[in-house]
């Protein structure tokens, strides 16, 4: 990605998600916020059948529903044996934040992501009135260039607990060497209970 812009994938995966909650009967991943932060112009695309995203069949729509509904479903059996802190790596648009704190009301969860990225979804959020609990941080990492020790370690999160962690549609877009150093560093830093769950699509 362009280092001061954000992400493309990141909306296209939230297009997905979006998309995924007009055409899929039923849906296998249920997110009342999907439609509301891929912005208004777009929402109006998907539901006019503009958008390639919702075309009847769309195998790439069908993974990433299923891929955000099993870490979502591990992250609550997670939290159910005691895990406090959820990591998203790569967050892009992803909305479990700010549609989770009745049922995860004690969960604090750190959004991970490039600082343009990153800047951009929190525009997004004001622009679509998505209200932000306090129980979000916000952790400006480059996979390319910054560790995640010291991103998170400036904000907040316990190192004493174990955490659980979703790194989902980055790593086709990082080095396998960024990959390696990045589980290598999850393995060595995070408390030796904590959980980590990731798709992997390397093709080189």
């Amino acid at each position: 990605m362009d280092a001061s812009q954000p992400s493309h994938t990141a909306q296209g995966a939230a297009m997905h998600r979006a998309a995924h909650q007009l055409v899929d009967r039923p849906p296998v991943f249920q997110d009342p916020l999907a439609l509301s932060i891929i912005g208004s112009e777009a929402e109006a695309q998907l539901r006019a059948g503009e958008d390639w995203h919702a075309q009847p069949s769309n195998g790439l729509r069908a993974f990433v529903a299923a891929r955000s509904r099993l870490a979502e479903d591990l992250l609550g059996e997670a939290v159910v044996q005691g895990v406090a802190q959820y990591v998203v790596l790569g967050a892009g648009l992803d909305t479990f934040a700010y549609r989770a704190g009745t049922k995860f009301p004690a969960l604090k969860v750190f959004e991970v992501d490039h600082p343009a990225t990153q800047g951009w979804k929190r525009a997004r959020l004001s622009q679509t009135r998505i209200a932000v609990p306090d129980t979000v941080a916000y952790v400006a990492v480059d996979f390319e260039r910054d560790t995640l020790a010291n991103g998170l370690g400036q904000s907040g999160f316990d190192f004493g607990q174990p955490v659980f962690c979703a790194w989902l549609g980055v790593t086709p877009y990082l080095s396998r060497d960024t990959v390696s150093r990045t589980l290598s560093a999850f393995a060595q830093d995070m408390h030796s209970a904590s959980i980590i769950v990731f798709d992997w699509c390397m093709c080189t």
